[in-house]
């Protein structure tokens, strides 16, 4: 037997196919490409209040090598200067000293001369370990700035959504509407203050309260 739909029928059926569409259509999201920021860490160092007070410290591990640097040149120069003093003396003394004088000025211009060059060489050495020590705990600082920039990197990419951030060093161009970094700098900056925040000074103790003298009763009369 062969089953033929009236045109009522048909129209409901084409109706009711287009109502389940639509269903599936809202039950199933339109999927979305990623979320996708960049992020210039290179800014956020040197501009930020954190990244500045690390910059300060590592600083001053090159101002300490500059100085030891600066100390041993001015010694050496001292030496250099002794030695000429005393070449020049012998060179003046030589005709008039006594061949016991002037070996002895000989040996002692030996001594300084051997004096400046251990002082040359352990001067180097001592610059060489600075330097390596202060190599050291720049690394060290720089890795506590990351660690302690990751929280506020994290929380401005959750705020905005961001499924993908990149590094700006590596980006060919951009667009400076999706760079994130002020935001970053923003946030660590507002943290920083709110950490060095001097505690609020304490209000003075209220005055003890004046005791109030108890009369003293008029003795009756007889």
């Amino acid at each position: 037997m062969k089953t033929t739909l009236t045109p009522a029928l048909t129209l409901a059926a084409a109706a009711l196919l287009v109502t389940a569409q639509d269903a599936r259509a809202q039950a199933k999201p339109e999927a979305r490409g990623p979320k996708i920021a960049v992020i210039d860490m290179a800014r956020i160092y040197s501009d930020s209040l954190l990244g500045k007070s690390y910059t300060a410290r590592i600083d001053g591990l090159r101002n300490e090598i500059e100085a030891e640097r600066t100390k041993k040149q001015s010694d050496l120069t001292k030496m250099d200067a002794a030695l000429k003093v005393l070449q020049d003396e012998i060179e003046k003394q030589q005709s008039v000293l006594s061949p016991e004088a002037l070996e002895k000025k000989r040996q002692e211009l030996v001594k300084k001369s051997r004096d400046r060059q251990a002082y040359l060489e352990d001067g180097q050495q001592d610059l060489q370990r600075l330097q390596e020590r202060a190599q050291q705990q720049a690394q060290t600082l720089q890795n506590e700035f990351q660690v302690k920039i990751k929280p506020h990197v994290d929380a401005v990419a959750k705020e905005k959504g961001l499924d993908i951030l990149l590094d700006s060093g590596g980006a060919m161009t951009m667009n400076k509407d999706f760079d994130i970094s002020q935001d970053v700098i923003v946030r660590a900056d507002d943290a920083e203050r709110a950490g060095r925040k001097p505690a609020a000074a304490k209000p003075p103790a209220a005055p003890a309260p004046t005791p109030t003298p108890t009369p003293t009763p008029n003795p009756q009369k007889p």
